[in-house]
């Protein structure tokens, strides 16, 4: 009897373990999207460079600042033009360690943009890449690294006054068991950017925005955006997100801050009231979570907001 129990105990234990690490694999690359305000690349591969100076940002997410081994999620992405700005190639590599399990992947974009009247440009891109995430296995009784492959696609409009773009930033995403049942599979959102850029002064500029998001079979995802700039040295923003294009979609606030430190270099902070894409967040007690950017662009050709 001590012995059946053991078992029963076990087949638990890896049920358990197998519905956490597949609830994990499917929204790793989705920790990216909540950083579009900062890092356009993170949803849409036709913003490769649109800003034409080469531009590097760094992010740092962590909860429970002062509490060591907390968990944390890094990102790095790098864009530039080249072709005289008719091209546009993008990078950006992940590595999260705020659900149940580690992930990475690493992503490449290109761009080719179309010069319109009046200074306008229209873009279109793709992206490609892998993510690393752990598949838990029955047969040796683990979690097991499994690469899977990643493509997206996007078009982007940029005047001096709007930017629009439409995008599908994961169209892959999915491996499947020897059984033909899906182990991994992305939640593949239909992204829709519209924004503007408003002089309410001559040392402020306000930049209103809002993304509208759609995954198959679930409710609109809505996002409501407003930044404003002071003399273009430093910029506050706010939103709110409604059905974010997660495994799990959640409802929170974003507060953004902003400084232009030197020409080339930007600090900033960001604070959501919940840890966005994170199908874990309600594991823990605290579920708001901290940022911090880092933008390094040098020979910077223009202000960009």
């Amino acid at each position: 009897m001590p012995a059946l129990l053991q078992n029963y105990q076990a087949l638990l234990v890896g049920l358990l373990l197998s519905f956490f690490s597949i609830q994990a694999a499917q929204a790793q690359k989705e920790v990216l999207y909540s950083q579009y305000l900062v890092n356009p690349l993170s949803i849409n591969p036709a913003t490769a460079g649109s800003r034409e100076s080469f531009h590097l940002t760094a992010s740092f997410r962590r909860k429970w600042v002062s509490l060591r081994n907390a968990p944390v999620t890094q990102s790095v992405s790098a864009d530039g033009a080249i072709a005289n700005g008719r091209v546009g190639l993008g990078f950006q590599a992940l590595n999260d360690r705020m659900g149940l399990f580690a992930a990475t992947g690493v992503y490449g974009s290109v761009a080719y943009r179309f010069n319109l009247p009046a200074l306008a440009k229209l873009s279109i891109g793709v992206q490609g890449g892998v993510s690393v995430v752990p598949l838990y296995d029955f047969a040796s009784a683990s979690s097991l690294n499994r690469a899977i492959a990643s493509f997206g696609l996007g078009v982007y409009y940029q005047s001096d006054r709007l930017f629009a773009g439409i995008s599908a930033p994961e169209t892959t995403g999915q491996t499947l068991d020897l059984t033909g049942q899906f182990v991994y599979r992305s939640v593949r959102p239909v992204m829709v950017q519209v924004g503007t850029t408003v002089e309410v002064s001559d040392n402020a500029v306000l930049i209103p925005s809002i993304l509208i998001s759609k995954i198959a079979n679930r409710p609109v995802g809505v996002d409501l955006n407003a930044r404003v700039w002071f003399n273009e040295q430093f910029g506050l923003g706010v939103s709110y997100r409604q059905n974010s294009p997660g495994l799990v979609q959640t409802n929170y606030v974003q507060a953004l801050a902003e400084y232009q430190l030197t020409k080339a270099i930007r600090l900033g902070y960001t604070f959501n009231s919940k840890t966005p894409e994170n199908p874990a967040a309600g594991l823990y007690f605290q579920q708001s979570v901290h940022e911090v950017m880092f933008r390094f662009s040098p020979n910077i050709l223009k202000f960009t907001y």
